[in-house]
Protein backbone atom coordinates (compact mmCIF):
# COMPACT_ATOMS: atom_id res chain seq x y z
CA UNK A 1 0.00 0.00 0.00
CA UNK A 2 1.33 3.14 -1.16
CA UNK A 3 1.80 7.05 1.04
CA UNK A 4 -0.89 7.89 -1.63
CA UNK A 5 -3.69 5.24 -0.37
CA UNK A 6 -2.91 5.41 3.56
CA UNK A 7 -3.73 9.52 2.91
CA UNK A 8 -6.58 8.72 1.02
CA UNK A 9 -7.74 6.15 4.06
CA UNK A 10 -6.80 8.84 6.52
CA UNK A 11 -8.62 11.96 4.22
CA UNK A 12 -12.12 10.00 4.40
CA UNK A 13 -11.35 9.30 7.84
CA UNK A 14 -10.50 13.42 8.44
CA UNK A 15 -13.88 13.57 6.84
CA UNK A 16 -15.91 11.29 8.62
CA UNK A 17 -15.15 13.04 11.79
CA UNK A 18 -15.74 16.76 10.51
CA UNK A 19 -19.45 15.21 9.47
CA UNK A 20 -19.87 13.86 12.88
CA UNK A 21 -18.82 16.89 14.98
CA UNK A 22 -15.72 15.32 16.74
CA UNK A 23 -13.43 18.47 18.28
CA UNK A 24 -10.28 16.25 16.65
CA UNK A 25 -11.19 17.08 13.30
CA UNK A 26 -10.27 20.91 14.09
CA UNK A 27 -6.67 19.98 15.97
CA UNK A 28 -5.09 17.88 13.58
CA UNK A 29 -1.85 19.29 13.03
CA UNK A 30 -0.06 20.17 9.47
CA UNK A 31 1.83 16.95 8.01
CA UNK A 32 5.20 16.91 7.87
CA UNK A 33 6.86 17.03 4.39
CA UNK A 34 8.67 12.88 4.24
CA UNK A 35 12.00 14.67 4.51
CA UNK A 36 11.33 16.43 7.31
CA UNK A 37 10.02 12.87 8.93
CA UNK A 38 13.12 11.01 7.80
CA UNK A 39 15.11 13.26 9.30
CA UNK A 40 13.00 13.47 12.39
CA UNK A 41 13.25 9.46 12.67
CA UNK A 42 17.04 9.62 11.92
CA UNK A 43 17.34 11.78 14.66
CA UNK A 44 16.08 8.98 16.96
CA UNK A 45 17.36 5.74 15.41
CA UNK A 46 14.87 5.02 12.58
CA UNK A 47 14.88 4.20 9.17
CA UNK A 48 11.66 5.55 8.27
CA UNK A 49 9.71 3.89 5.17
CA UNK A 50 7.81 6.61 3.11
CA UNK A 51 4.59 4.02 3.88
CA UNK A 52 5.52 4.07 7.52
CA UNK A 53 6.03 7.72 7.41
CA UNK A 54 2.49 8.55 5.45
CA UNK A 55 0.78 9.14 8.45
CA UNK A 56 3.24 12.28 9.58
CA UNK A 57 3.17 13.07 6.06
CA UNK A 58 -0.35 13.05 6.53
CA UNK A 59 -1.00 15.14 9.67
CA UNK A 60 1.94 15.29 12.53
CA UNK A 61 -0.60 14.47 15.36
CA UNK A 62 -3.48 16.04 17.10
CA UNK A 63 -3.12 19.58 19.32
CA UNK A 64 -3.66 19.25 22.92
CA UNK A 65 -4.62 22.18 24.96
CA UNK A 66 -5.06 22.06 28.63
CA UNK A 67 -8.99 22.24 30.18
CA UNK A 68 -10.25 20.59 26.73
CA UNK A 69 -11.96 17.67 25.61
CA UNK A 70 -9.24 14.98 24.90
CA UNK A 71 -8.85 15.04 20.92
CA UNK A 72 -8.42 11.53 20.03
CA UNK A 73 -8.76 9.82 16.76
CA UNK A 74 -10.24 7.27 17.70
CA UNK A 75 -12.18 6.67 20.71
CA UNK A 76 -9.33 6.22 23.52
CA UNK A 77 -6.30 6.95 20.63
CA UNK A 78 -4.19 9.73 21.15
CA UNK A 79 -2.64 10.87 17.73
CA UNK A 80 1.05 12.42 18.70
CA UNK A 81 3.39 13.74 16.68
CA UNK A 82 6.01 11.31 15.15
CA UNK A 83 8.54 13.07 17.80
CA UNK A 84 6.59 11.81 20.25
CA UNK A 85 5.90 8.57 19.11
CA UNK A 86 9.41 7.92 18.25
CA UNK A 87 10.32 8.84 21.32
CA UNK A 88 8.33 6.54 23.19
CA UNK A 89 9.09 3.80 20.09
CA UNK A 90 12.80 4.06 21.43
CA UNK A 91 11.64 4.02 25.13
CA UNK A 92 9.77 0.98 24.62
CA UNK A 93 12.43 -0.80 22.74
CA UNK A 94 15.33 0.05 25.48
CA UNK A 95 12.92 -1.11 28.06
CA UNK A 96 12.78 -4.54 25.74
CA UNK A 97 16.12 -5.16 25.52
CA UNK A 98 16.64 -4.46 29.22
CA UNK A 99 14.08 -6.94 30.03
CA UNK A 100 14.89 -9.51 27.03
CA UNK A 101 15.16 -13.20 28.10
CA UNK A 102 17.23 -15.17 25.63
CA UNK A 103 15.85 -14.21 22.15
CA UNK A 104 12.13 -13.22 23.23
CA UNK A 105 12.30 -9.38 22.88
CA UNK A 106 8.74 -7.39 23.81
CA UNK A 107 9.39 -4.79 21.07
CA UNK A 108 11.32 -4.74 17.59
CA UNK A 109 13.58 -2.28 16.56
CA UNK A 110 11.26 -1.47 13.67
CA UNK A 111 8.44 -1.09 15.47
CA UNK A 112 6.45 2.57 15.57
CA UNK A 113 3.83 3.53 17.86
CA UNK A 114 1.11 4.95 15.64
CA UNK A 115 -1.67 5.97 17.97
CA UNK A 116 -1.15 5.69 21.66
CA UNK A 117 -4.10 3.66 23.02
CA UNK A 118 -5.11 3.71 26.57
CA UNK A 119 -4.83 0.02 26.77
CA UNK A 120 -2.44 -1.00 23.91
CA UNK A 121 -0.74 1.28 21.51
CA UNK A 122 -1.37 0.78 17.53
CA UNK A 123 1.78 -0.08 15.93
CA UNK A 124 3.11 0.00 12.48
CA UNK A 125 5.85 -2.29 11.57
CA UNK A 126 8.45 -1.00 9.77
CA UNK A 127 9.58 -4.17 8.71
CA UNK A 128 6.41 -5.19 6.73
CA UNK A 129 4.95 -3.03 3.38
CA UNK A 130 1.33 -1.57 3.97
CA UNK A 131 2.71 -0.67 6.61
CA UNK A 132 1.18 -3.51 8.75
CA UNK A 133 -0.73 -2.64 11.80
CA UNK A 134 -1.05 -4.30 15.37
CA UNK A 135 -2.02 -3.49 19.32
CA UNK A 136 1.11 -4.18 21.25
CA UNK A 137 0.53 -6.36 23.74
CA UNK A 138 3.78 -7.66 25.56
CA UNK A 139 2.01 -10.90 26.99
CA UNK A 140 0.54 -11.99 23.44
CA UNK A 141 2.39 -14.85 21.40
CA UNK A 142 3.22 -12.75 17.94
CA UNK A 143 1.23 -15.23 16.03
CA UNK A 144 -2.06 -14.62 18.03
CA UNK A 145 -1.62 -10.60 17.70
CA UNK A 146 -4.25 -9.44 14.68
CA UNK A 147 -2.43 -7.53 11.97
CA UNK A 148 -4.19 -5.37 8.84
CA UNK A 149 -2.49 -2.60 6.67
CA UNK A 150 -3.08 0.82 8.06
CA UNK A 151 -6.25 1.76 5.45
CA UNK A 152 -8.26 -1.88 6.72
CA UNK A 153 -8.01 -0.89 10.04
CA UNK A 154 -9.01 2.96 9.12
CA UNK A 155 -11.81 0.88 7.46
CA UNK A 156 -12.81 -0.99 10.24
CA UNK A 157 -12.88 2.49 11.93
CA UNK A 158 -15.80 3.50 9.71
CA UNK A 159 -17.68 0.49 10.43
CA UNK A 160 -17.76 1.03 14.22
CA UNK A 161 -19.07 4.28 13.54
CA UNK A 162 -21.43 3.15 11.20
CA UNK A 163 -22.90 -0.12 13.68
CA UNK A 164 -23.25 2.79 16.39
CA UNK A 165 -20.25 1.36 18.44
CA UNK A 166 -18.40 4.41 18.62
CA UNK A 167 -20.10 7.78 17.96
CA UNK A 168 -19.36 11.08 18.43
CA UNK A 169 -21.05 13.17 21.88
CA UNK A 170 -22.73 16.49 22.13
CA UNK A 171 -19.60 17.79 23.45
CA UNK A 172 -17.35 16.60 20.13
CA UNK A 173 -15.66 13.84 22.22
CA UNK A 174 -15.98 9.48 21.52
CA UNK A 175 -18.50 8.00 23.03
CA UNK A 176 -18.43 3.89 22.93
CA UNK A 177 -21.53 1.79 23.20
CA UNK A 178 -20.37 -2.32 22.82
CA UNK A 179 -23.90 -3.15 22.63
CA UNK A 180 -23.39 -2.44 19.29
CA UNK A 181 -20.71 -4.57 18.52
CA UNK A 182 -21.12 -6.20 15.40
CA UNK A 183 -21.03 -10.34 16.51
CA UNK A 184 -18.60 -12.34 14.90
CA UNK A 185 -17.50 -15.63 15.18
CA UNK A 186 -13.87 -16.90 16.18
CA UNK A 187 -12.45 -18.33 13.08
CA UNK A 188 -9.51 -20.89 14.22
CA UNK A 189 -6.11 -20.00 12.38
CA UNK A 190 -5.19 -22.96 10.02
CA UNK A 191 -2.05 -21.31 9.33
CA UNK A 192 0.22 -22.01 12.27
CA UNK A 193 3.14 -24.07 12.11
Amino acid sequence: MSAAEVHAALQDWAARLVSLGAVVAGRLRPGLAYAEAVALAAHHGYDLSEDVAALWTWRDGAATAAGQPPAHLAPGQEFAPLDASLRRSREYHEASLAEARGDRRTWQAHWVVAVHGHALPLVLDGSRPGPDTFRHDPHAHPLHVARSPLAQRVARWHEMVDTGTWRVARDGTWDVDLTHLPAVPHAHRQDLT
